[in-house]
């Protein structure tokens, strides 16, 4: 079993964001040939790079995949959970068409602006991927 970060699901989350920033598992976000040609300045090798392979085993790899599970069924609700704590919000501003603007900095009212809901609505969906988090990851705690 992977190690756990915290006692609380907003300690989990808040880990998993970072985790997601600094290059975590994403969906969606498998870079394209192109892409990787012009990341390496037209090199590019198959295989191993000597790199360190990312942790596969851990909450936040569990976590995203909860959430990947999730926006197959509700995207509009994974969308709401990755504004709320920045992991992965660049696919979604891109997705939304919000433009390029930064929504790691913004508020409730601003990420639900962005997703053309009322905040209202926004904190019910973030509720219920919160809550359904919280059923997948096994935590006791109530939320609240």
């Amino acid at each position: 079993m992977g190690r756990r970060c915290g006692k609380n699901l907003d300690e989990m989350l808040e880990a998993w964001a970072r985790w997601c920033h600094s290059g975590g598992i994403l969906s969606g976000h498998t870079q394209s040939v192109i892409a990787k040609l012009m990341d390496n300045k037209g090199h590019i090798s198959f295989g191993s790079t000597g790199g360190q392979a990312p942790i596969i085993d851990s909450f936040e790899a569990k976590i995203e995949a909860a959430v990947m599970n999730m926006a197959s069924k509700n995207l509009l609700r994974a969308d709401v959970l990755r504004l709320e704590y920045g992991a992965g919000w660049l696919a979604v501003s891109i997705k939304e068409s919000v433009g390029g603007d930064n929504l790691i900095n913004r508020g409730q009212y601003e990420n639900a602006c962005a997703l053309g809901l009322s905040v209202r609505t926004y904190r019910r969906h973030l509720a219920a991927a919160r809550e359904r988090l919280n059923k997948e990851l096994g935590l006791n705690k109530n939320i609240e």
